[in-house]
C-alpha cells in the first residue's frame, strides 16, 4: 500500500464519485482510477462497488478506511512534527470539544495556547460525544476535550479526568414556576437528549433511574448544541446542561435552571487521546491550556453525585 493509493481511496470513499475525489486531489480520474486499481490488486480484494451513480464500499473498503484515514493522520503528524523540529511548516492542531468546553473555556485556553502559538492552524469542532469519538479513532482530531463516563470507553482510548461538572436542568424563564420540583413531576415536559451512551445524556438517564424516576415520555434525540438551545430557550423542552453554563451573562436572560428537590448529577470532564498515539509539542501544549482552564470551572459539591 501507498501513500497516494490510500489518499485515492479514501477521497473516493468520502466523496461517493471518482470525478469529484479527483478534484478534491487536483489529479485526474485516470490517475485515480489506476491508484485504486493498484490498491485492490495489491491487497487482493475488492473494496468499491461502482455503479453508473457512484462508489459504495465493500466490507472489505470499510475496514480498510477506518484504518486508512488512521494511517494518513498519522503520516500528515509525523511530517509536521519532523517540520517543526526543523524550524519550518507550520504547527497544527485539531481537536473536537464538548459545548461545554467551548462556552465554558475556549477564549482562555486559546488565548494562552496563542501565545506560545501565535502562527498554528488550528482546527476546532464542536461535537456530542457520540460525534466526536469516531473522529478520534480515525485519526480525523489529535485530541477530544469531553464531559463523559469513562467505562465506556474502548482500551483503544485513553481518559485523563481534569475535573467535574455538575449537571442541571434548565428551560426557558418561566415555563416550569419557581420551584423547587421532584423529577416525578417533569415527566411530561419534553427533554433533550442524545444517543450517546457515556456523555451527559447517559448520565441522566442513569440519575433518573437511581431516583425510580422513568425515562421522560417525550425525548427528542438532539446531538446539536445549536437545536438544543433554540428548543430549550425558545420551546418548552428541558436541557441538561452544565451548571456552570448557566452564570454566563450572556446565557441568563435565555434560560434559567430547574430548581429540583433532588440533588444533581455529576460527570468527569477531561482529555481523551488514542492511547496509541503521541501528540506533538503544539498538540501537547493545547491540551495543556485545556488542563488550566477546565481546573477553572467551579466542581461539584461532594454531596452531588
Amino acid at each position: 500500500m501507498k501513500n497516494n493509493q490510500l489518499r485515492a481511496f479514501v477521497a473516493v470513499a468520502e466523496h461517493g464519485t471518482i470525478r469529484a475525489a479527483a478534484r478534491s486531489l487536483a489529479l485526474s480520474q485516470t490517475a485515480v482510477t489506476k491508484s485504486l486499481r493498484e490498491l485492490e490488486l495489491d491487497l487482493q480484494v475488492g473494496l468499491l462497488h461502482r455503479s453508473p451513480q457512484g462508489v459504495r464500499l465493500t466490507t472489505a473498503g470499510l475496514e480498510l478506511l477506518r484504518r486508512a484515514k488512521l494511517i494518513l493522520a498519522e503520516l500528515d503528524e509525523a511530517r509536521a512534527s519532523i517540520q517543526s523540529l526543523r524550524g519550518q511548516g507550520t504547527p497544527r492542531v485539531n481537536a473536537a470539544m464538548t459545548p461545554a468546553f467551548s462556552v465554558l473555556c475556549l477564549p482562555d485556553a486559546l488565548e494562552r495556547f496563542r501565545v506560545r502559538y501565535p502562527d498554528a492552524r488550528l482546527g476546532i469542532r464542536d461535537a456530542f460525544l457520540s460525534q466526536l469519538l469516531p473522529m478520534l479513532r480515525d485519526g480525523t482530531i489529535d485530541l477530544a476535550i469531553t464531559a463523559l463516563l469513562p467505562e465506556v470507553l474502548g482500551a483503544d482510548l485513553s481518559f485523563e479526568p481534569l475535573g467535574r461538572l455538575t449537571i442541571a436542568l434548565s428551560g426557558r424563564p418561566g415555563r416550569f414556576g419557581p420551584g423547587p420540583h421532584r423529577l416525578a413531576d417533569l415527566g411530561d415536559a419534553v427533554w433533550l437528549l442524545d444517543e450517546s451512551r457515556g456523555g451527559i445524556s447517559e448520565a441522566v438517564r442513569q440519575w433518573l433511574m437511581r431516583n425510580q424516576v422513568p425515562t421522560p415520555r417525550q425525548v427528542i434525540e438532539c446531538p446539536s448544541s445549536m437545536a438544543a438551545l433554540i428548543l430549550s430557550t425558545r420551546g418548552d423542552a428541558i436541557a441538561p446542561v452544565p451548571q456552570a453554563m448557566l452564570s454566563q451573562s450572556w446565557l441568563m436572560p435565555m434560560t434559567q435552571e430547574i430548581a429540583l428537590h433532588e440533588p444533581l448529577p455529576t460527570v468527569p470532564i477531561g482529555i481523551v487521546v488514542r492511547k496509541d498515539s503521541r501528540l506533538d509539542a503544539a498538540a501537547s501544549w493545547f491540551a495543556e491550556c485545556a488542563r488550566l482552564a477546565i481546573r477553572a470551572i467551579p466542581t461539584a459539591s461532594p454531596q452531588q453525585r
